[in-house]
């Protein structure tokens, strides 16, 4: 049996992305597991992101897509496309889990929640002839997992990926990664995630736990210790908490985690407006001292960007000026998103009433509001965000907050810090024009229908 599994594009209508060179993560996990399990079984992998993917060409008994919430529009046509020319199709993701009833229009069979201790039964049954509607994954222990496969791709990606747990202890609204993978944490033994890392022939890595640290700092603590005794010359950047920076042991923490590699950290901030951390049950992510921990981490030489959210409801318009100040008083970057209420998390619930109707998912990227604001109209706030990203990303800035970060991360968290800014403020820079030149186009289109 032939099986291809394909990461979907993201964006408006399916565009490519031009962002940070990272290979798939689930995909290539997905393919580690099946050759775990059924090593008889030929697997092709697309990147949808980088390279063109064509229905008509597609050379398979069994296609599977991991849908994320603005991808699900491209899936859904690109599936029921190779559905109408006989293929079969699996969806799943965190997208498909929140919303099984819209999603199993466009496929053969659902796979909701982890993969794990179902997908050697959905390929069995993708073989037979008999796939199920539905198969529900649960929660597995993360012992003997299968390393990623990272030699089937086309294009060439700079970064591979790691993970040391799955589960959050937060219960953030706009999140979903404590409902899909569970408020208790599981982790995996340090002696797999070590010598994974070890043998892998890449040297920068993306730690792809929704919290480096966050979990227990002492096993952190711990596992970053031994990634530095075994693991040589590799670098690597992750998301993580404030608070976790104000523990007993964070000195111990954070060197510790500059000598197993870490560079950089994308810190979860995720609101100046206390109101709207409040909305986000957020708050007890932050700590008490959330300014002098992002000095500590970067006193370790460590760099940090700044995860933060804007536009939300509870907002104001002070606030978006107020992250361009923030990030000038601290001397740091951060990546603005536009507030989401993300299918599948409490959010979602709450902002339900005020969506915007006939909005299709890929509209639910972070570059667009999606719901009505109580002060500020929907073009207000799309124009606010683009100006604010627009204004933190010259090469000036870029350079003046590289030159913050403690030497004593010199030369990778330095390099790290250009390899991630300046793409994203290029990235920033087009999504601006093209949204500029969407809306020449309709105020044209409207010029000549009037």
């Amino acid at each position: 049996m032939k099986l291809l599994l394909v990461s979907p594009p993201f964006g408006e209508k399916g565009q490519k992305s031009k962002g940070l060179p990272i290979a798939p993560p689930v995909l290539e996990y997905m393919t580690g597991l099946t050759r775990q399990l059924r090593p008889d079984i030929e697997v092709q992998v697309v990147d949808a992101n980088k390279e063109s993917f064509d229905p008509q060409a597609a050379d398979a008994d069994l296609i599977g897509f991991t849908v994320l919430t603005p991808q699900a529009p491209w899936v859904y046509r690109t599936a029921d496309k190779l559905r109408a020319m006989g293929k079969k199709v699996i969806l799943g993701g965190i997208h498909v889990t929140a919303l099984p009833e819209e999603a199993k229009q466009h496929c053969d069979a659902l796979v909701l929640g982890e993969s794990e201790n179902i997908w050697a039964g959905l390929l069995k049954d993708a073989e037979q002839g008999t796939l199920k509607q539905t198969y529900q994954g649960t929660f597995s222990d993360l012992v003997n997992l299968p390393r990623p496969v990272t030699n089937l791709w086309k294009t060439k990606y700079v970064y591979g990926y790691f993970q040391t747990s799955r589960g959050c202890p937060f219960s953030c609204a706009f999140c979903s990664v404590h409902k899909f993978f569970g408020g208790k944490v599981r982790m995996r033994p340090i002696k797999d995630v070590v010598e994974e890392v070890a043998a892998s022939k890449r040297h920068l890595f993306w730690g792809i736990d929704d919290n480096i640290w966050g979990v227990n700092v002492n096993r952190s603590i711990e596992l970053y210790a031994e990634m530095a005794k075994t693991v040589r010359r590799k670098w690597w950047f992750g998301s993580g908490d404030l608070t976790s920076i104000q523990h007993p042991r964070s000195h111990e923490l954070l060197n510790n985690a500059r000598k197993a590699g870490l560079t950089a950290v994308l810190v979860g901030w995720e609101s100046n407006n206390q109101q709207s951390l409040q909305e986000y049950k957020a708050v007890t992510k932050q700590g008490s001292e959330r300014r002098d921990a992002i000095k500590k981490v970067r006193d370790h030489g460590i760099e940090v960007m700044l995860f933060i959210m804007v536009g939300g409801r509870q907002d104001v318009r002070e606030d978006f000026d107020g992250i361009r100040k923030l990030c000038d008083d601290l001397k740091v970057s951060a990546h603005p998103v536009m507030t989401t209420p993300f299918p599948g998390t409490d959010l979602y619930d709450i902002y339900k009433p005020y969506l915007i109707p006939g909005l299709d998912w890929d509209s639910y990227d972070g570059n667009h509001a999606t719901y009505e604001h109580p002060t500020m109209s929907v073009l207000e706030r799309e124009d606010a965000i683009v100006r604010l990203r627009a204004d933190l990303f010259s090469v000036p800035q870029i350079l003046e907050r590289m030159s913050q970060v403690s030497w004593k991360g010199f030369p990778m968290s330095h390099i790290t810090s250009w390899m991630v800014q300046f793409p994203q403020g290029r990235a920033f820079k087009q999504f601006a024009r093209e949204r500029e030149e969407m809306i020449r186009m309709r105020n044209a289109e409207c010029g000549v229908r009037k």
